[in-house]
Parts: structure tokens; C-alpha cells; sequence
């Protein structure tokens, strides 16, 4: 598949195009991971995605083995904080996109931290998983330093951002519910699942 990539500043933009369908898709994330992939388990990044009509940062875990799939379907428990600079931490809920984890900022965080990406100079991430999941859950914060995000969010508009809303599919629903009666069957009810996250 005919692949290229630029590097601007901190960021990383590579894009795509499908031979069979020519569909062309680009994707921006920093050039440093915030845990690099290993041998059986996928990396995590700090990425741009359109949202809302803006381009917002989110936190992706993505290329998900069929074996991970379920133990990835587990990570909508999980939570994952972000906080540019010194401004005010923003909570980013997950949900599973295709084979991917994707941490996105609800609409109403979104107009502040599309306007905090573009002038951010480091941003801190925390990202918690509930349970022995196979994701990338490391103890304490993330940092990455940031650099010419404003020349590389210009570049990223011109090739074209991945614009799709993700929406849920029956089958990640069925299995979501699934998981929801097997915990309740545990003992264990939603909100704890929330709490033991946020804690």
C-alpha cells in the first residue's frame, strides 16, 4: 500500500491510499511514542484527530491482535487524563475504533484543548487500564515535549485529517453488554469499575 510520512517539529504525519479503492488517509501523531510498541503488545500515542469539526488530541492505542480484541473491548473501563502545560486536566473517555483503543475529549473539552494544542509547549498523560488487560498501562505520568504543532496541524488540514465519528457497533454493544453482566455477576457494578479508574 503506497505509504508516505513527513516530519514537522515533534509531530509525525503519514499517509495511505488504498490501490483497490484509491481512499486516501492521513494520520498526525507525535513522532515520540508514549510507550514505544513491543514484541505482543501495541504502543501508545498522543494523536490529532478531527472531532467536532476541530482537530483535537487523543490518546490511541492501535493495531489490537484478534487474541487482544476482547481485552481491548475491556479498555472502554479504562481512563486516560491529559493536561497541556499548566492548564487544567481534561479526563479523555475510551472506546474501542475497529482494532484500535481511541481516548477522545467529549465535545464540551474539546474547544479548550484544541485551542490548548496549538500553543502547548509539553503535554502529561496518565492512562489507566482496569484489570490484567494486554494495553500499554504504565505507573505514573507520560511526558512529551512539543514542538511546531502549529505548522504541523496547517500541513495535517492540507493532506486531509480522518474525519469519521466512530460509532459502536452491535457487536462491540453485545459485547459490552456482555462484559457489563459478567462483572455484575462478579459483584462488581459499573460505578465501581468508574471508581477504581479514577482512583
Amino acid at each position: 500500500m503506497p505509504y508516505s510520512e513527513q516530519t514537522i517539529g515533534s509531530w509525525l504525519l503519514t499517509c495511505t491510499t488504498d490501490p483497490m479503492t484509491d481512499v486516501h488517509a492521513c494520520r498526525m501523531r507525535a513522532r515520540l511514542w508514549l510507550v514505544a510498541p513491543a514484541e505482543n503488545q501495541p504502543g501508545m500515542a498522543l494523536e490529532v484527530k478531527l472531532r467536532y469539526g476541530q482537530l483535537v488530541p487523543v490518546i490511541a492505542v492501535r493495531e489490537l491482535s484478534l487474541s487482544t480484541a476482547w481485552s481491548g473491548l475491556l479498555a472502554l473501563t479504562a481512563t486516560t487524563q491529559l493536561r497541556f502545560d499548566h492548564a487544567a486536566m481534561a479526563a479523555l473517555p475510551c472506546m474501542l475504533e475497529g482494532a484500535s483503543v481511541v481516548c477522545a475529549p467529549t465535545q464540551s473539552d474539546g474547544n479548550r484543548l484544541a485551542d490548548e494544542l496549538i500553543k502547548a509547549k509539553t503535554v502529561l498523560v496518565r492512562f489507566r487500564a482496569i484489570g490484567n488487560l494486554p494495553l500499554p498501562a504504565p505507573d505514573g505520568l507520560l511526558a512529551l515535549d512539543l514542538d511546531q504543532t502549529p505548522e504541523a496541524l496547517a500541513q495535517y488540514r492540507v493532506v486531509g485529517p480522518e474525519s469519521a465519528v466512530p460509532t459502536s457497533s452491535s457487536l462491540v454493544r453485545d459485547l459490552k453488554d456482555a462484559i457489563e453482566r459478567l462483572l455484575l455477576d462478579l459483584g462488581i457494578s459499573a460505578s465501581d469499575v468508574e471508581q477504581r479508574g479514577s482512583k
